[in-house]
């Protein structure tokens, strides 16, 4: 119903209820010149699907003399209602001008409420809801107003404040299917107010107590209306049963303002703070946010946010070398009550060499712990690096052939915490005391961002090795250190990329390895849905098959999507096919003919590849219609950094 823009809405309908010749009985004008409105409202969007209002609105409608008191005779509280086109009509009393020349104010609110006490309108937030029952609209610009002015312009202004939280979770420790248990509470907020339509003016707030707001898991958020006053606001994050509180230190809020903050949630002892950002108001000026620290299974409160630290082609960041651990912090997710720490800064010297690293074990007297930890680097601003690149030194013991495993290195850009895995170009060969270099570790896809860095540790009760870290460096390739995977070669299109991601984030890529540019009109995609007997274009279910179309340039990729999927940024094409779960094979047809598969035709209805994202190693120069598990890098949920890059 609301919007940021000014929107004209249609005019009253000019039918009367009853005769002509009657006034409606509620009416003290006798002559019937029916007025016609125009509504046009300022602000923010609250409750309307894009800017139209929704249909069954009802505002409510007050008319004067205007050299009268509002609590004169008139014409009060007369409900006018919307449709789904925005057109107003009476919804019983039909408002007229006195008279040709007669000189009128109106005054209209919404949400309408019949049982008004004469002008005064009684707000509460306590329930949120339905928030567009307690949204409060008023118009009170139309004064001094005659017939012969035409239609009566009604600009409706918000009354109340508006909070919202972008919700990121980190991905790591909590993840999007998480939040369906987090609640988000505003303490001891006043909930109850009398509005006075003859004045415009919000009196004395009362009703204090805890307010809830209203969540919506899948699209991330967390909303609430409140009454205009003083901050700050004390919040409660609950999630999984654990209670957190800090404080928004917003010094006030204000009518008409919409505060948008970004919330990222995770859990552990590092730093796991709420961001409260920057609010757009009516008058789009901004209003300052705040920071609060929220812990989740670890210690409340937290150190102030470190400034990210600039790389440029000729400044590269270093770290773990000659001084120390850093600005690097440490997130224990699993710490075994036996140990006191996983990572920590080492450094020595014996009669055959000396070392200074951070270094992760699980390992104590004698026992190996499970544990998982996170070794993370300041924020590291590259948007002045071209190419950038990713080094460092490492040495690991006792890890029993797990380390490229157990031991892995993320990356995430700082502002959305949403961790992907990236590839080691090199780990030790066998476990000794042996430092080897890590390779160079290619970071073009964040040129541009910033970006934190994460060492992952975990560890079983049978391996918890011992991983040394050092000489961390981030720079420009400067030209070409980087050496990139090979372009794969071969002579027919295949499968490269498969996305099962979250909600209806699914992407399947295909990639021209050939010279020659593809006609995809002789082939196919088809679900085995449910790894059943038939694929979908047999007839006998749910059909998933879509013919393909245009052409495929050499060496290029074409990348097709669920109709609902919204995580990727760049070109994809809606594909029926593209509606798998985890236990469906997806077939690539030529002709009819099967010529590349993801999973195992009629293999049954387990998951082989849910909530992961599955690409084809560069080793593969063609397609296959036996699936092997062997020819797919598997990554992290939701990893779309690849897509339309092959």
């Amino acid at each position: 119903m609301k919007t940021n823009k000014m929107l004209w809405m249609g005019l009253l309908s000019t039918m009367m209820l009853g005769s002509c010749a009657d006034n409606d009985e509620n009416s003290q004008w006798t002559d019937p010149n029916q007025v016609q409105f125009t509504a046009s409202i300022q602000g923010l969007v609250t409750k309307a699907t894009d800017d139209a209002w929704e249909e069954g609105d009802q505002i409510g409608i007050f008319m004067k003399d205007a050299a009268a008191e509002w609590s004169a005779a008139g014409t009060q509280n007369v409900a006018y209602t919307t449709d789904a086109a925005g057109a107003l009509s009476p919804a019983g009393t039909v408002i007229y001008y006195p008279s040709e020349d007669a000189t009128v104010d109106f005054m209209a609110y919404y949400p309408y409420t019949a049982g008004l006490s004469g002008t005064t309108y009684n707000v509460n937030v306590a329930t949120q809801t339905s928030q567009s029952a307690i949204d409060l609209l008023y118009a009170d610009n139309a004064k001094g107003v005659q017939k012969a002015d035409g239609n009566v312009v009604l600009n409706f202004s918000h009354k109340l404040a508006k909070v919202v939280f972008n919700i990121v979770p980190d991905g790591v420790t909590i993840t999007e299917s998480d939040l369906g248990s987090l609640t988000v509470a505003l303490q001891n907020v006043n909930t109850t107010a009398a509005f006075d339509l003859a004045t415009g003016t919000l009196g004395s707030a009362a009703g204090q107590a805890n307010v809830n707001m209203l969540v919506d898991a899948t699209a991330k958020t967390a909303e609430a209306i409140i009454l205009p006053g003083d901050g700050p606001i004390e919040v409660a994050f609950t999630f999984n049963g654990e209670t957190k509180t800090g404080t928004m230190d917003t010094p006030s809020f204000a009518a008409g303002s919409k505060y948008t903050y970004n919330v990222s949630l995770s859990m552990g002892d590092a730093e796991n703070a709420v961001h409260f950002g920057n609010a757009t108001i009516t008058d789009w000026t901004d209003v300052p946010g705040n920071e609060i620290d929220i812990n989740f299974d670890g210690e409340g409160g937290g150190d102030e946010p470190i400034e990210a630290v600039k790389v440029t082609d000729d400044q590269p960041f270093t770290g773990l070398d000659d001084n120390g651990q850093g600005n690097f912090t440490i997130k224990d997710v699993t710490l075994p009550s036996d140990l006191s720490y996983v990572w920590k800064w080492d450094e020595g010297s014996n009669e055959s060499r000396s070392w200074r690293y951070m270094k992760a074990s699980a390992y104590l007297n004698e026992t190996s712990y499970e544990s998982e930890s996170w070794l993370i680097s300041p924020a590291l601003d590259l948007t002045e690096v071209t190419s950038p690149v990713l080094t460092f030194s490492h040495a690991v013991n006792y890890a029993k052939g797990t380390a490229q495993t157990a031991l892995t290195l993320w990356v995430t850009e700082a502002a959305t915490e949403n961790w992907q895995q990236i590839t080691i170009t090199n780990y030790p060969t066998s476990d000794s005391w042996t430092v080897v270099p890590s390779g160079d570790i290619d970071l073009s896809a964040y040129a541009g961002k910033t970006i934190k860095i994460g060492f992952k540790y975990t560890s079983t009760a049978s391996a918890a090795s011992t991983w040394e870290v050092m000489d961390v460096k981030v720079a420009s390739s400067n030209g070409g250190t980087v050496d990139p995977e090979p372009t794969p070669s071969g002579t027919e299109l295949y499968i490269s990329e498969y996305v099962e991601g979250s909600s209806n984030n699914k992407y399947l890529e295909l990639y021209n390895p050939t010279d020659e540019t593809i006609d995809l009109s002789q082939y196919a995609l088809d679900l085995n849905s449910n790894g059943g007997t038939n694929w979908s274009n047999d007839g006998t279910g749910y059909k998933n098959y879509t013919e393909l179309s245009g052409t495929l340039a050499p060496k290029a990729v074409i990348v097709y999507k669920h109709a609902e999927a919204a995580i990727y940024d760049g070109e994809a094409t809606e594909c029926g096919a593209v509606n798998f779960n985890g236990n469906d094979p997806v077939g690539l047809f030529k002709n009819g003919v099967l010529i590349d598969i993801i999973g195992t035709f009629q293999g049954g209805s387990a998951d082989f590849a849910k909530d992961v994202t599955l690409r084809r190693k560069s080793t593969v120069a063609g397609p296959s219609t036996t699936y092997n598990v062997d020819e797919w890098e598997q990554l992290s949920k939701d990893d779309v950094s690849g897509l339309g890059q092959r």
